[in-house]
């Protein structure tokens, strides 16, 4: 066969069927991507993101571990990204004025190392611990921002629009630079 476009003869045949072909890498998986380097056929959560185009793992240079996470996984991996969060937190209440650097800090880092705690792996478990995780460090910059301006813990509950600024509560541009660690931590993982 030969592209529509522009005549040259295609190397992959193209096919009629309507049907998908199973994964290379998880044959209970239909697809109908195909890696741009060895095209072997890859699902959606095989598939990794190139500059030249989706991957296979083997083709990507990536190992790639699927189903469930294990129990000691989840802990290393939980272990290794508050390693980062928290010092990133702590940091993020000194420096408050700071806010959008640390955010992004706290996102990459403390993702990348849950990813360290669990090599290989992403889904929805390593998701929803990276975004524990990303809430932990906020929690503690709230904390030490908190300690700092003197406010005590029921003040903070109230929830209070006077305890907003001291807190750096604002919508703009305080809860989305909190919310900038959580995207990144969820993207991570997909």
């Amino acid at each position: 066969p030969s592209c529509d476009g522009c005549g040259d003869p295609m190397s992959i045949p193209v096919t009629e069927s309507t049907n998908g072909v199973p994964c290379s890498c998880r044959p209970s998986e239909e697809t109908f991507l195909r890696c741009s380097r060895c095209s072997k056929p890859i699902c959606g959560p095989c598939m990794v993101r190139t500059p030249v185009g989706m991957r296979c793992p083997e083709c990507a240079g990536v190992a790639m571990t699927f189903g469930p996470l294990s129990a000691a996984g989840a802990i290393r991996a939980l272990i290794f990204g508050l390693i980062v969060a928290i010092p990133v937190g702590f940091l993020w209440g000194l420096i408050p004025a700071w806010g959008f650097y640390v955010a992004l800090l706290m996102g990459f880092a403390g993702a990348e190392m849950v990813a360290r705690g669990a090599p290989g792996r992403r889904g929805p478990e390593l998701q929803a611990i990276a975004v524990i995780v990303m809430l932990v460090g906020l929690a503690v910059s709230r904390a030490v921002l908190a300690s700092r301006v003197g406010l005590s813990m029921n003040e903070i509950l109230a929830f209070d629009p006077v305890y907003a600024r001291p807190l750096w509560l604002r919508p703009l541009p305080d809860l989305v630079f909190a919310a900038v660690p959580l995207v990144i931590a969820f993207f991570r993982f997909r």
